[in-house]
């Protein structure tokens, strides 16, 4: 195949770049880095009207440095772990094209959807261990939050990843007209604090934090008392809602626990990178 049809140009003018190794092609995304500190997760409904319960209560949490993707992977990305071969994303249900992998790779600088939990982690670990070793992986759920909505200079913590209103120009999500997935990069005005971008529509994004009632627990990424598991164990957190979500679903304290075996039309996933 030759470049272009590997890395479209879009991807190339975002700063994504082709690489190969022992004949396999792969395509590094852009970061953003986030700095170390701390951040506050959860909402507060004095601030927002929409807080739901499973978002409170509001803590203070400290993170260590990391870099999280500029957008979410790409069809582009994911074609190169499906010619390494690895299986294409199974389509959600009959009749629904938009996650038909023929169909994705008609759009390939779209987001990959389609994608289970454990699809998601094992494109991680191909692309860390079997491809490029550089602590790639899954953004936990305080990762993502932090991210998505928290501005050190201002060192407050914003509803959505460009402030407290909510302005449909700057996302993908139901009353945008779209009704589908758009290019990554498409709603640049609708960046977090970090540079981050689709942090709000587009495609729901997996996380590697299983859903649990708050208070988060920094120590082991989870939520709620060690061993504590319900019947929502196998249920992991999506974040940042869809195309298909409401304004208060693409809210960046919102949480969606997700099955983590089942594929959705509206799931992604995002990488995070921590240097080794």
């Amino acid at each position: 195949m030759s470049t272009p049809e590997i890395l479209p140009p879009l991807l190339v003018r975002l700063g994504f770049t082709l690489r190969q190794t022992n004949g396999v092609d792969f395509i590094v995304p852009p970061l953003c880095r986030v700095l170390s500190g701390q951040f506050l997760m959860g909402s507060d409904p004095q601030q927002d009207p929409y807080c739901q319960d499973d978002e409170r209560p509001q803590t203070r949490i400290a993170l260590h440095s990391f870099h999280v993707g500029r957008f979410p992977v790409t069809v582009a990305e994911y074609a190169c772990f499906v010619r390494a071969g690895q299986a294409p994303p199974r389509r959600t249900f009959p009749g629904n094209v938009l996650s038909d992998w023929p169909d994705q790779l008609k759009r390939s600088d779209h987001p990959v959807v389609g994608v289970t939990w454990h699809d998601a982690v094992a494109y991680v670990s191909w692309l860390d261990t079997h491809v490029e070793r550089r602590g790639w992986r899954l953004p936990s759920e305080a990762e993502w939050e932090k991210a998505a909505r928290w501005n050190r200079e201002a060192r407050r913590a914003t509803i959505y990843p460009w402030g407290d209103s909510f302005e449909q120009v700057r996302c993908n999500c139901r009353g945008s007209g779209v009704d589908a997935t758009t290019s990554v990069g498409a709603f640049a005005d609708g960046a977090a604090p970090c540079g981050a971008q689709d942090l709000a529509g587009n495609v729901s994004e997996w996380t590697s934090s299983l859903y649990h009632p708050y208070p988060y627990r920094a120590d082991n990424g989870s939520m709620g008392a060690p061993g504590e598991l319900t019947d929502l164990s196998s249920r992991y957190v999506c974040r940042g809602g869809s195309w298909d979500s409401y304004p208060d679903d693409v809210r960046t304290a919102y949480r969606a626990p997700c099955l983590a075996d089942a594929p959705h039309e509206l799931i992604g996933f995002r990488l995070a990178w921590t240097p080794e």
